[in-house]
This record gives structure tokens, sequence and C-alpha cells, in this order.
């Protein structure tokens, strides 16, 4: 049991109760509205009519007003203390089935089981329902990344973990369906954002709720971010001098599932050959 107990806790990446407990989202937060408003154009792609509508992620007043473009009554849930000190913990049984559209921002990805976070957004929809949502993926934050890597590399000889790993597009897909999802598509975004100082991003990350939130924090002395900076701003910083930092996230959206729904067809079901096809181009 010790040794089972020692690898759940080492899966155990990022601290819950820090991320619940952080301080209030920025209200200058230009990376969820972008999330929110892509979501939103998404979502007036879809010939279908939602009655109401389970978002789940911070609740800034310029988040409220892209959420208010949705047309749908919505229930919001944030983790975050300090924005909704009334729900604080991840979405569970009070909401199972009484949405036919969930939305969830800035969640995923900090989240130990995604599967099991995915599997708890599918529980809160109605058959039929349709879920969207946005988590950071593979190559966030790269070049800080790599800068913190190189500070530590020449101030220690070693190297921490300071940024979290992020999944690629693949394995959110297979997340999707190992939730149960039906339908499942994944395509990735990139944001490219430019700071005048590395302190500047910090502080983003902050209000955005990524910083300060893995389980195993090793200490970060003063002089690892002057060094970190000078390799940033050497390596990865535009024509004007400002250090470029890239997001890319992870667009998902699948469907709870309902005997009515289109299914794909079967493996091997197909009745014209791949050569004839080509051949018709």
């Amino acid at each position: 049991m010790k040794g089972r107990a020692a690898q759940y806790m080492s899966a155990m990446m990022f601290d819950r109760t820090r991320i619940r407990s952080r301080s209030r989202i920025g209200e200058a937060d230009v990376v969820h509205v972008r999330l929110a408003e892509e979501i939103v154009d998404r979502l007036a792609l879809v010939s279908r009519t939602f009655e109401r509508a389970l978002v789940v992620g911070p609740g800034t007043a310029a988040l409220r007003q892209v959420w208010a473009q949705l047309g749908v009554p919505a229930v919001h849930v944030s983790p975050v203390a300090a924005e909704r000190p009334d729900v604080v913990a991840d979405i569970a049984q009070p909401f199972l089935r009484r949405f036919d559209l969930a939305i969830s921002i800035n969640e995923l990805h900090v989240a130990n089981d995604p599967v099991t976070a995915l599997g708890e957004m599918r529980g809160t929809l109605k058959p039929d329902g349709l879920f969207l949502g946005a988590a950071a993926s593979s190559g966030t934050l790269t070049e800080l990344t790599e800068s913190l890597l190189h500070a530590d590399a020449a101030l220690s000889g070693g190297a921490a973990m300071r940024v979290a790993p992020f999944a690629d597009v693949r394995k959110w897909g297979d997340g999707l369906a190992r939730a149960g999802f039906a339908l499942p598509v994944v395509d990735e975004v990139r944001v490219s954002v430019t700071y005048g100082a590395l302190a500047s991003l910090m502080r983003d990350l902050a209000a955005v709720g990524l910083k300060g939130i893995l389980t195993s924090r090793s200490p970060a002395p003063r002089r690892l971010f002057v060094e970190a900076e000078e390799y940033y701003r050497a390596h990865h910083a535009d024509e004007r001098g400002r250090l470029k930092a890239t997001f890319v996230f992870a667009f998902l959206s699948g469907w709870a599932p309902d005997p009515g729904q289109q299914k794909p067809a079967r493996r091997g079901s197909a009745t014209v050959r791949l050569e004839d096809a080509l051949k018709s181009l």
C-alpha cells in the first residue's frame, strides 16, 4: 500500500488546494477573453439551440461580457475561492445532467487527472449535450521553460521543473474519447504575446492562475530570474527587444452520447477503394 500511495502522490502534479485559494484572476485578462471569444465564435457555427449552459473557469467582468454573447442562461462556477466563495470545489455531483451546453476554460490543464475532469464535465450534460473547452497545450511557454532551465543549469548545474508540461493535441483527443464523449474533435490555436520584462510575464501568469501551482516547488533565488531574463532577451526577443511568449491552446469539443446521434462509419466498412477515390481527384 505504501508503494501505491507514493505512486499516487507523485502523480499529483498540481496543488489543487493552492489553485482553489489563489488570488482573484486579473481583470485585464486578454488571454482568457481571447479564449472565450473563440468559443463563442465556434458555438455560433453549431446549428442547435441551447437552453442552459454551465461555464467553468474564471469569472472576471470582462469574461462575463463575452459569455453574455452566448445567448443562453448560464451557471458560472469558478474553483477560485475569491471569485465564488459559495462554490470552490471541482465540478461534481450537484450538476449531474442538468445542462445541454458545458464550457471550460483554464481548468482542464491544471487537473491532476484530466480524463476524470473531462468525465465530470460530460456528467453535467444531458444526452446529446455539447461540451466546448480550451486548455493549455504542448508548446505553451516554451521560451520561459528554456530560459529557466538554462538559468538553473548555469547557477546550480541542475534543473528543476518550474513550468508544468502540457499535453499535446493528440492526448487531449484521446482524453475526450476515454471520458466517453461522442464525436470528439480537437484543434489548436497559438497566441503570441510580448512583454517588456520577465517580471511582467510572471505577473500575468499569476493573474491567469498559472504561477506557483506545482505540488513540488523548488526554491527560486532572485538570481535565477536575472539569469533567465538575460538568456530570454538574448534568444527570444523581437526586433524591439520585447520578450516573446507563446501560448498554445487546444480547443476541445464533444457530445454527450445519445442513441440518435450520427456515428462514424465502422472501420473496414468503406465501399469505395482509396485507389479509386484518388484517381477521381
